[in-house]
């Protein structure tokens, strides 16, 4: 690998949720290459527009505290609205999409948080001007890590709180040939994996399981998680979904390796036998 390619995969692996941020805004050199970065993500499904807008923060900004996060995120000076204008599988290409740049924000040194805002999308649309048929599942705040010791604390207490430093062991999540065998990952796919099991979501729930048979990786995520709560929580699955994917495909390249998905929508072979509990989601074939 190039050492382009090795920070890449570092990156993926490094990318924790910034709590705390220092309070002055990026310079403008460092906001084109957040623009730049927005510019070069990659689609899952081509035929949806994603858009991302980026606004400033005020110190006194209340977002977080209108969206639920107030207290657990302080000072962000930067906030990216990402929306996706179409109908097919919209939060899981939003999650794809959007963690390519959380990810590549970690690259250029930057902290990140995603707030979610799904039973808020209303009140986002109004706030930011958006198209009434936007789709919306997660705010992006971001900006330079608190380098103040109390900041780093906070940080690091709020992962531990959440349990974003119990990450499911890869033998939990991944199967071999049915669901009856959970195992550890091969050798080849042992990167994707542990590229998954970094991948951030709601709550830390964590919902992705994983089938590999004959040669193609199967991702499921669970229809049900108590973590998610009640109602219209449980769909972030279908975001945090797709924000692994977006880890596994940014993984692939950083590999220097080649893989297409597929969703799972009724277009080409169905999904292999799988416990009722879980929801079949996308396909993935690598190339040699």
């Amino acid at each position: 690998m190039t050492l382009a390619e090795v920070d890449l995969y570092q990156a993926i692996l490094a990318r924790r949720s910034v709590r705390r941020y220092e309070r002055t805004p990026l310079e403008p050199e460092e906001l084109a290459q957040v623009r730049a970065v927005i510019a070069g993500v990659r689609p899952l499904i081509a035929e949806n527009q994603y858009h991302v807008l980026l606004r400033d923060l005020p110190a006194a900004s209340d977002l977080t505290a209108a969206l639920g996060a107030y207290g657990r995120i302080a000072n962000p000076p930067h906030v990216l609205v990402p929306y996706l204008l179409g109908d097919r599988h919209p939060l899981v290409d939003l999650g794809f999409r959007t963690e390519q740049i959380a990810v590549r924000l970690t690259a250029l040194g930057l902290g990140s948080c995603f707030i979610g805002c799904l039973g808020r999308e209303a009140e986002v649309r109004d706030r930011f001007e958006l198209p009434g048929t936007a789709h919306l599942a997660a705010l992006l705040v971001f900006g330079r890590p608190a380098s103040a010791a109390a900041g780093r604390a906070l940080n690091a207490l709020v992962r531990e709180v959440t349990g974003a430093t119990r990450k499911l062991p890869a033998a939990r999540i991944f199967h071999e040939e049915d669901f009856g065998h959970p195992t550890a990952p091969p050798l080849g796919l042992e990167p994707l994996i542990e590229a998954a099991r970094n991948a951030p979501s709601a709550v830390d729930a964590q919902p992705w399981r994983f089938l590999w048979r004959e040669g193609i990786l199967h991702l499921f995520v669970k229809r049900w998680n108590p973590r998610y709560g009640p109602g219209l929580g449980q769909s972030y699955r279908l975001h945090d979904g797709g924000v692994c994917m977006g880890n596994i495909s940014l993984a692939l390249e950083a590999l220097g390796r080649e893989g297409s998905w597929a969703m799972y929508d009724g277009n080409g072979p169905g999904p292999p036998e799988h416990p009722e509990g879980l929801l079949p989601l996308a396909r993935l074939e690598l190339h040699q």
